[in-house]
């Protein structure tokens, strides 16, 4: 499988800060700098993340469930109650989903041999929460590729999340029987029952620990993020989005005018 050399690493993480910065307005990655495995989009995302001087608050951890594109994962840099109005700048296109996430209750960190699963579930709780949707890249850009690997790239598209309840005795839930209900001013925008990748959010969250004991680990206080249940919707500025997780708990967020 194709591998990016050093300097190509370097030259699409050069693009990335220069679109954080709003120096460069990008569709995507350039075809010679776009990675085509997963090996190659965490090398550019941890080229990047060592020019970002911003405390850390959570991971992402994604997989595109494919033979030989290992799991990969990001650092979250925005987090927000419940509540709280987003700044417009965190997603342009005001993009958000539900999702059930886990808090970090005790540090878990670099260390050789995998943590076992039970010492995971032990050191996390359950909340509701929403991820926003923040791609760096412009649609509109006259510049640059729109693809899959390239767009995972830019910190796996995290623009921030929004922190809502949590989730008494999680372990005992059956996560693929419980409903969602998520409106916008409410106006409903969807209703369903289940539908996690995994049934049970919990298991990446598992992988992703053991990929970031490789490095630094996880600490108290972060949030871990994996997959929604629903993908995202595009929704108004100043509406109030609810997602309620029947008998759990929810989360509300609104976006600021911008």
């Amino acid at each position: 499988m194709p591998r990016l050399g050093e300097e190509q690493i370097r030259a699409a993480a050069d693009l990335l800060i220069a679109l954080r910065e709003n120096r460069l307005a990008l569709a995507g990655l350039p075809a010679e700098l776009t990675p085509e495995n997963t090996v190659d989009v965490q090398r550019i995302i941890d080229a990047v993340s060592e020019r970002i001087d911003r405390p850390v608050r959570g991971w992402k951890s994604y997989t595109v469930y494919k033979p030989m594109h290992p799991p990969i994962h990001a650092p979250i840099y925005d987090v927000f109650p419940s509540g709280a109005e987003l700044p417009a700048g965190v997603s342009p296109q005001r993009l958000i989903e539900p999702e059930i996430m886990f808090r970090v209750e005790q540090d878990l960190l670099h260390r050789d041999r995998s943590y076992h699963v039970t010492e995971v579930m032990d050191a996390v709780t359950a909340v509701v929460g929403f991820e926003v949707i923040g791609s760096r890249y412009r649609p509109d850009a006259d510049r640059g590729a729109g693809s899959l690997l390239g767009s995972l790239s830019d910190h796996l598209a995290n623009g921030c999340i929004v922190v809502g309840d949590a989730i008494p005795h999680w372990r005992d839930v059956a996560f693929e029987d419980v409903r969602l209900r998520m409106t916008e001013d409410g106006r409903e925008l969807i209703t369903i029952t289940g539908c996690h990748p995994f049934d049970n959010p919990v298991l990446p969250v598992i992988v992703g620990v053991n990929r970031l004991r490789r490095h630094h680990g996880v600490k108290a206080g972060d949030i871990i993020i994996t997959s929604s249940s629903t993908s995202f919707f595009p929704v108004r500025a100043g509406s109030l989005v609810r997602a309620s997780y029947e008998g759990l708990g929810e989360v509300t967020a609104t976006f600021e005018d911008g």
